[in-house]
């Protein structure tokens, strides 16, 4: 039994073309029984991404959200896989936490990913309550960044049980196409993202319209996405609402431009911000980013404004405009950033964090 792989369930939400990379790599990897779990959706909204195609040649199940018996056919089809290594995806689908003290895995180890930054609510200031009875009995905690750290040490995550890594893309995708890029840098502006309310088109729309009425050969806006707020690009000169792209496209989108800007007021990461510094893209983003924390350097690789800044954003437009000669540059120092988060980054760190919680034996042959 101890020469078999490390059974690993990774229990996921929305599966995305990124989380799909690194499940890929790791997939690749010897000693390694990798399997995911999914849900169709997490609230109203079904997932965009096609799960199927991104999953192909892994093992996956796919949930059905609606189910009346969804928390036992979500045990059954965990336990199923006589799992040593349970993952979960934070608390963003709250029924996976119930797995950490489900008898029927009581033999497996727990991971509990963590992207959530510590912003000092009156709620977060609580959620050591509300969390620690399954945060306790987690094996390991491996957060996004610097900022979900804070978060995890205040809910009472202890030092010795937490990582880092939480997140992996397909970095050589993007650096591919951005080795194609033309001599004559793309005077374009990319925003790739959900149209929401937390990444604050209504700021993006006025600093890109303020920015316009100052220059006299303006870089357009491609906005790549859908959601609520499509409204807010409807008429705008310069704008171009070009709608969702699936995670095969983005590569080539995002080379096919010169800077890339993502205003959000809340994001608990960003992986589109590694996305955009692999594909050599300078980055102009809002400071309640949380991947900015980790990759974005001001003035070396992008530019860092506070949220809801239209004044800010507008000024971090121009300077980009007017600093075009140095764009090339400050692309390929981002990259350099980003490259540690690639799916074989990942896959080695998750790899070798499979190994730590279990001391590199199945628990049920130690």
């Amino acid at each position: 039994m101890s020469g078999r792989p490390l059974r690993v369930v990774f229990c996921w939400a929305e599966v995305s073309g990124y989380a799909a990379a690194c499940w890929h790599a790791m997939n690749r990897r010897r000693g390694i029984d990798l399997h995911v779990v999914h849900v169709d959706r997490v609230g109203a909204t079904p997932n965009p991404f096609d799960a199927k195609a991104l999953l192909g040649g892994i093992s996956n199940q796919m949930l059905d959200t609606s189910r009346p018996d969804l928390d036992k056919t979500m045990l059954d089809a965990v336990a199923d896989r006589d799992p040593d290594v349970v993952v979960l995806c934070g608390w963003v689908f709250w029924p996976y936490t119930r797995l950490i003290h489900a008898a029927p895995l009581q033999g497996a180890r727990k991971l509990l990913g963590m992207d959530t930054p510590w912003r000092g609510t009156l709620l977060q200031r609580f959620a050591k309550f509300r969390l620690g009875h399954f945060i306790r009995d987690v094996d390991l905690v491996v957060v996004a960044g610097e900022r979900s750290a804070e978060y995890a040490r205040r809910i009472g995550v202890p030092e010795a049980r937490l990582r880092t890594g939480f997140y992996g893309f397909d970095y050589c995708a993007f650096a591919t196409e951005a080795a194609k890029r033309p001599a004559r840098w793309p005077r374009r502006f990319l925003y790739a993202g959900r149209y929401a309310a937390e990444k604050d088109l209504s700021t993006l729309v006025a600093a890109y319209r303020q920015y316009r009425d100052g220059v006299s050969d303006p870089w357009n806006l491609t906005c790549r996405g859908t959601g609520p707020d499509s409204a807010l690009l409807e008429s705008v000169d310069g704008v171009t609402d070009a709608g969702f792209a699936q995670p095969s496209a983005l590569p080539g989108i995002f080379a096919d431009h010169g800077a890339f800007v993502l205003p959000s007021r809340f994001e608990p990461w960003g992986v589109v911000i590694a996305e955009a510094a692999a594909a050599g893209l300078p980055i102009v983003c809002s400071t309640a980013c949380g991947a900015a924390a980790d990759i974005v350097r001001p003035y070396y690789n992008g530019i860092m404004v506070p949220p809801s800044d239209t004044q800010a954003l507008a000024k971090a437009l121009l300077w980009i405009h007017e600093h075009a000669a140095e764009l090339p540059a400050m692309g390929a120092r981002g990259q350099a950033l980003a490259q540690g988060y690639s799916a074989e980054a990942w896959a080695q760190r998750w790899h070798e964090y499979v190994l730590e919680a279990t001391g590199g034996t199945p628990p049920c042959a130690a």
